[in-house]
């Protein structure tokens, strides 16, 4: 599977293709295979190195992105094969106040959606399919 990390700060020509194995989604998790990716401001302001908080080295970049459930790991409740997901860009925070210990973000510390396909936690996704009725989550835990 192809992906694109970040190796550097400066601009887009500080992006690498890498080729890497496709992950199995682990308990909790579903794999997406992405379909679409959009750049942002703050996804700029990332590659120059000028977002308020630093990037993970080697991160996959891009926080807006859309594709579809290819595969589920156990426990998975909330998702079906075939369902169309976005990626949430807080991927940690399900609601009240933000507080540092689910600060992460996808393309900054958590990988992004600039890649063929990825693995990501329960929360990690929002449901984009017409006329799907979300699942309740179970609790974090």
């Amino acid at each position: 599977m192809q992906r694109y990390r970040l190796e550097g700060f400066g601009g887009i020509e500080k992006l690498a293709t890498r080729e890497e194995a496709i992950p199995e989604p682990g308990a909790h998790q579903i794999l997406v295979r992405v379909h679409a990716v959009s750049l942002n401001r703050r996804d700029a302001m990332i590659l120059k190195g000028t977002y308020p908080l630093p990037p993970r080295a080697g991160i996959v970049p891009l926080s807006d992105g859309a594709g579809e459930v290819v595969a589920i790991g156990d426990g998975v409740t909330r998702f079906a094969v075939g369902d169309r997901v976005t990626g949430s860009y807080f991927a940690r925070w399900i609601d009240g106040r933000l507080h540092p210990e689910i600060i992460d973000q996808l393309g900054c510390t958590l990988d992004g959606m600039l890649r063929c396909s990825t693995s990501n936690g329960r929360y990690g996704c929002l449901s984009i399919s017409p006329g799907r009725k979300p699942r309740p989550s179970p609790a974090p835990g």
